[in-house]
């Protein structure tokens, strides 16, 4: 039987959802079946966690600083806090759980808040050594900068490929690392570009989007989701 992923969607005004069909198709592709989260009560948070298999949260809007104990910062850009609060317990959930996780750009932000981490809320204007372009102005599958990976990682043994270009869309990044994180990408001007749970069978969170790379056919994208649809498999297998 086919695993069950759940996507959350970015919030517009707390009245509609929006999921670029990217996530759902390159979670089909790969072999699962995607289920879009709406906002749901703190009430349904353990339920709905037990019911899926893996989870997916997708890129979007900034995240309340307050969740790391900071003010808000003249260059935060918008919040939903009703996202935020849900996410936040759904990430915690998926960890208490061990269930397969993939975060990309927010996702990995929101990762490594809930494990203790901080963030740059906003790096060009917090950090001047980050001089690369982070918000690329062009299609959402053009290589805008490498990234160098940790050849000793597990993220490294599934892609197996050591430095590659990836996309970029963000002006927030990971500033304080979570605890029982690795860091095991960066860009050259020394961003992280993805970390991996050193406690968990498969927590990943990434600051690149590879699900655009998946579905144009790039073969590392498309495995790193099939092991994660095989992740949901096992874990379901299991229970």
């Amino acid at each position: 039987m086919k695993p069950i992923i759940g996507i959350t969607a970015e919030v517009k005004d707390d009245k509609s959802y929006y999921l670029s069909s990217v996530y759902s198709d390159t979670v089909l592709q790969a072999g699962g079946i995607p289920l879009l989260i709406p906002l749901i009560p703190d009430k349904d948070i353990d339920q709905l966690c037990q019911q899926i298999d893996g989870l997916i949260i997708t890129g979007g809007e900034d995240i309340d600083p307050s969740y790391y104990g900071e003010l808000p910062h003249l260059h935060l850009q918008r919040i939903t806090p009703r996202l935020d609060k849900m996410e936040f317990a759904l990430v915690q959930k998926f960890l208490e759980l061990d269930k397969p996780y993939i975060g990309t750009c927010r996702g990995l932000h929101m990762l490594n808040i809930v494990m203790g981490g901080s963030l740059h809320q906003s790096i060009h204007e917090q950090r001047e050594e980050y001089t690369l372009q982070h918000r690329q102005n062009s299609i959402r599958t053009h290589r805008s900068h490498p990234v160098k990976l940790d050849s000793k990682s597990k993220v490294y043994q599934m892609l197996q490929e050591e430095e590659f270009k990836v996309n970029s869309f963000h002006h927030q990044g990971v500033n304080k690392l979570g605890d029982g994180l690795k860091v095991v990408a960066t860009a050259p001007d020394g961003i992280v570009e993805a970390v991996e749970s050193e406690n968990h069978t498969f927590i990943y969170g990434f600051q690149w989007h590879p699900e655009e790379f998946a579905l144009v056919g790039d073969e590392p994208s498309q495995k790193l989701f099939r092991k994660f649809i095989e992740a949901a498999i096992e874990r379901k297998t299991n229970e």
